[in-house]
């Protein structure tokens, strides 16, 4: 096989390079739901159990096992465009783990994206850029459009125009078979792990 050598690093000779906006249904985050006065108008977070949860970084960090931050169901049908069900692509996008790529977790609960984060919908297989966008060559690109050193942060604008791979959907599909077959058998051994420890 031949490689090339691009702007995100060596890829094969067939592969293609785009923007993330050509290759995406949905690109989008919390304040694409209105201006902040409207936002703060319609949203009231909760420390009691409600309608839906807000994921945020910090549900990740802690395995999605409580504590949540909920909202009433006027606050869920208002963030209509941040609306989660389940797989999507999340990554934050201000702050000191700026960066961080997670899926959105399957919970008991209507689920909408909280503030600090971008949620990512591919045209083709979410999951062989779920695993790209951790990677080391995806995670330089992000990098790249990170601006700010107290509150290093990027938006959506920047994150539309990053580069990414796009090699044919065959391939995609492979790529991300061996992938999560891969993280399965890891996640698989860490439970294993918590419960021997446990």
């Amino acid at each position: 096989m031949k490689f090339k050598q691009t702007e995100i690093g060596c890829i094969p000779e067939h592969w293609k390079v785009l923007p993330i906006r050509d290759v995406t249904m949905a690109v989008t985050d919390y304040v694409a739901n209105g201006s902040f006065a409207s936002l703060a108008a319609n949203v009231s977070y909760k420390d009691d159990k409600d309608v839906a949860v807000l994921i945020r970084l910090v549900d990740y960090n802690n395995n999605f096992q409580g504590n949540f931050v909920y909202i009433d169901d006027h606050a869920y049908n208002f963030l209509s465009k941040s609306k989660l069900y389940g797989g999507e692509i999340i990554i934050s996008n201000v702050g000191a783990n700026v960066g961080t790529v997670f899926r959105c977790p399957t919970l008991p609960y209507k689920m909408s994206l909280a503030p600090n984060s971008i949620m990512v919908k591919f045209n083709e297989n979410n999951d062989f850029y779920f695993h790209w966008l951790k990677s080391r060559n995806g995670q330089q690109m992000i990098k790249s459009i990170v601006t700010g050193s107290a509150q290093p942060k990027f938006n959506k604008t920047n994150f539309r125009q990053m580069l990414v791979p796009v090699p044919p959907i065959e391939e995609q599909n492979r790529i991300a078979a061996i992938l999560n077959a891969i993280d399965d058998k890891i996640n698989k051994n860490r439970q294993i792990n918590d419960n021997l420890a446990a």
